[in-house]
């Protein structure tokens, strides 16, 4: 996508131009997007290509890298093949990247010109070297076999990968391809393109949110559209955006626009830039689209600090970045975490005990609260025992909402030394429950006058008074045997 030709391109010229007269909502209904998968991202670091400055763009080895360093989208571009294999690499032409010469398959160099087999045996890693000059060349002949794989890597990470190759190795990974719309293409070519990516798709269930699918071409998002109707993840084309910022809807309705940063309303020689998303937000925000940026030719200094915090004061939900280490870097010491709301980096991990992201995010960690005894009560209130003899207690525990439950002591006392209770029972505490146990006082022959039983728990308290009754004398009247055995209240 980097790669347009902004002097050529009148409908960016046209946006431009209308944006001043087109700074409010449009005067229609809000059109949402398919799926609420991305709304609720924070930014997003999209690695463009993988990161081309980093790493050999649009490889295994550079998917992974970017992954690893901490990119949370993954950026990349598509061509099919002539045997019909939909492969990730920037150019259609296979010299621009591999060590394909002139004199190799004939003369043919094109991507849709050649098979895939064809291409699995080119280096695709041979001309590229980073962008702050640290090395020549670093992985030249992995591919081919001439030289060793880094440590976890194999041949295959060097090579041209095919679109399922990478969903088998992301399966989970937010991901942002173009469909290259090239003009070559007839329609029955890009029809041909959308029914394969539809198949692809297809064959890996799962991937009609995660992936998104653009085009600079607006005839490849409609027969995309066609082929897989149940894909809910587009963009807008470019020529979409110029009907869109003028109050009319995108089709496919897009989850993104992607524009770059800067239009540029001039020519090449009088050059008048524009920032894009300041346009844009407006419409974006109205429908609840994102505003994914790419960098465009304007700066060549791009990708520092002061880029970086001014798209995201703009309001970009996303920057496909070249340079995935640069970019996570800034986020890191900016405060900004991974895309889902977690720590990018160790400096943003929160203290124990909280979670978030630090500095100014992390907040104190639930902590459910442990079962606790809220009353208790004993039953009867006033009761008596007869001397000799046993009565028996309801003590009722009432218990607070929570975690843990357990078995608890309860203490008891009694205050007559003759009438006699346990010096504790235990209660197996349940959430939320009113838990009953039976107390058994037993009263001595020589028990007699009052008994104050009380049961407590930390500061919480019950009593019941029981009247001893003398011992009984068994003697035969009219009204048999006087003396009872076990009292129950």
């Amino acid at each position: 996508m980097k790669k347009l030709v902004l002097a050529v391109t009148t409908a960016f010229l046209a946006i431009c131009c209308c944006a001043p007269m087109a700074a409010a909502a449009p005067d229609r209904d809000p059109i949402p997007p398919p799926t609420d998968y991305w709304q609720d991202k924070g930014f997003i670091l999209m690695a463009h290509q993988g990161g081309e400055w980093d790493f050999p763009p649009n490889t295994l080895f550079a998917y992974k890298s970017a992954m690893a360093i901490g990119a949370d989208m993954l950026d990349m571009d598509a061509y099919v093949t002539r045997d019909d294999h939909i492969v990730l690499t920037h150019d259609l032409d296979a010299r621009s990247n591999s060590n394909l010469t002139d004199d190799m398959f004939g003369g043919r160099h094109d991507i849709n010109d050649l098979d895939l087999v064809e291409l699995k045996t080119l280096d695709f890693a041979y001309k590229w070297s980073p962008r702050d000059g640290s090395a020549s060349v670093p992985f030249r002949g992995i591919a081919t076999g001439s030289a060793q794989p880094p440590t976890g890597f194999t041949a295959n990470d060097f090579r041209i990968p095919t679109f399922d190759e990478l969903l088998d190795a992301f399966p989970d990974t937010p991901i942002n391809i173009e469909l290259k719309q090239v003009g070559a293409l007839t329609p029955a070519d890009i029809q041909a393109t959308a029914e394969k990516m539809a198949d692809i798709l297809e064959a890996h269930p799962g991937h009609d949110e995660n992936v998104i699918i653009n085009s600079f071409g607006q005839e490849m998002l409609d027969a995309m559209h066609a082929a897989r109707p149940e894909h809910k993840s587009f963009s807008g084309s470019q020529s979409a955006l110029l009907g869109y910022i003028q109050g009319n809807p995108i089709t496919p309705t897009p989850v993104a626009v992607e524009p770059p940063d800067y239009y540029n309303l001039g020519s090449s020689l009088q050059p008048t830039w524009v920032r894009t998303v300041p346009i844009l937000s407006p419409f974006t925000e109205y429908d609840g689209y994102r505003i994914y940026v790419w960098g465009s030719d304007h700066d060549p200094f791009q990708d520092t600090d002061e880029f970086y915090a001014k798209l995201i004061e703009e309001g970009a939900d996303a920057y496909n970045t070249p340079s995935p280490l640069t970019l996570a870097a800034y986020l890191c010491s900016a405060g900004i975490p991974q895309a889902d709301g977690t720590p990018r980096c160790p400096e943003q991990e929160c203290p124990e005990g909280q979670t978030g992201y630090a500095p100014d995010h992390c907040v104190d960690i639930p902590v459910d609260p442990m079962i606790e005894i809220k009353s208790l009560k004993l039953t009867p209130k006033q009761g008596q025992v007869k001397a000799g003899k046993k009565a028996v207690l309801t003590l009722q525990v009432s218990t607070t909402d929570g975690i843990g439950g357990g078995n608890t002591p309860i203490r008891l006392r009694s205050s007559n030394r003759n009438v006699k209770v346990p010096a504790s029972v235990k209660v197996y505490l349940v959430s939320g429950k009113t838990l009953t146990k039976k107390i058994t006082v037993t009263a001595t022959r020589k028990a007699k006058g009052k008994a104050a039983i009380t049961a407590t728990s930390g500061k919480f308290k019950a009593n019941s008074v029981l009247k001893v009754k003398s011992l009984c004398v068994k003697k035969r009247s009219k009204g048999g045997n006087l003396c009872g055995k076990t009292n129950h209240f």
